[in-house]
């Protein structure tokens, strides 16, 4: 029972989660042309390809874990998050800016800010996380075949402790701290919809609220994740993050199904 819940955990969780939002992108990419007169161009743009790095983010937990011994574990894993970090969180924050603000409000110089902080935390991320990781332990077995991951955790020696402090205030910023930001400003948006647009688009604020929740699942799952770490000393629980995930796929497809107009009774979907 320990392995299936662990193979339940590390390879169905995970490719659910990415499946959700693969879709996800393909279905925000298809309503885009009709709804960017109410968000703008960049929100859906931002979001298709923001959920694409999610989707991919998620479903390469697996190949992290199957394809063998140190140090297949560490390149899938440094692949993963450099791209989490410098494109998926940037994406997501950029598009929800443009959501509540509007795209031509949004200058280019913190577009590409923020895609410069991320791309430079995820380099930084991946360098010291090579340091900290130290070696794989098999997880579980699929009959004679072992999956392997990283051992982040075991060393009990100052200069490792160190590392591994530098590697959460780096995802406190990007992507947890992005994320959260970004749900923030989706929610007071909601709270705060202009009553002129209120007043034609007025399944608006309902729309923004699910995504603001949507917004917030995946980093508060890390948030918890962290927790368990650095209070409880419970480490590995990365289930949690792809829990968060599906249940943030699911609140988000919520939204985007959800008309900007209550009157409206064919929505895009049945184009």
């Amino acid at each position: 029972m320990g392995d299936l819940w662990l193979i339940l955990a590390n390879v169905a969780l995970p490719v659910c989660a990415g499946i959700t939002f693969f879709a996800l992108a393909r279905y925000a990419s298809h309503i885009a042309p009709m709804r960017i007169l109410v968000t703008g161009e960049k929100t859906y743009k931002g979001a298709a390809w923001g959920f694409s790095f999610f989707g991919a983010y998620l479903v390469t937990r697996p190949l992290q874990i199957l394809l063998g011994p140190y140090p297949m574990p560490l390149v899938v894993n440094g692949i993963r998050e450099f791209c989490m970090m410098a494109l998926f969180a940037p994406a997501v924050f950029v598009a929800m800016m443009s959501l509540c603000f509007g795209s031509d409000r949004i200058p280019k110089k913190l577009i590409y800010g923020i895609f410069s902080l991320g791309f430079v935390l995820g380099f930084v991320f991946v360098v010291l996380n090579a340091r900290a990781m130290g070696g794989t332990e098999v997880i579980f077995r699929l009959g004679s075949y072992r999956a392997y991951d990283g051992v982040w955790f075991k060393a009990q020696d100052p200069h490792s402790e160190a590392l591994m402090s530098i590697l959460f205030v780096i995802r406190f910023i990007d992507p947890l701290f992005l994320l959260l930001l970004a749900g923030v400003i989706v929610f007071r948006h909601a709270r705060h919809y202009p009553e002129e647009k209120g007043a034609v688009y007025d399944n608006m604020p309902k729309k923004l609220y699910f995504l603001s929740a949507a917004v917030f699942a995946f980093p508060v799952s890390m948030l918890i994740t962290g927790i368990l770490v650095l209070f409880f000393k419970i480490p590995n629980q990365w289930w949690i993050y792809y829990l968060g995930a599906l249940i943030s796929g699911f609140l988000e497809a919520v939204s985007l199904s959800l008309p900007v107009r209550r009157d409206v009774q064919v929505s895009e979907h049945a184009r």
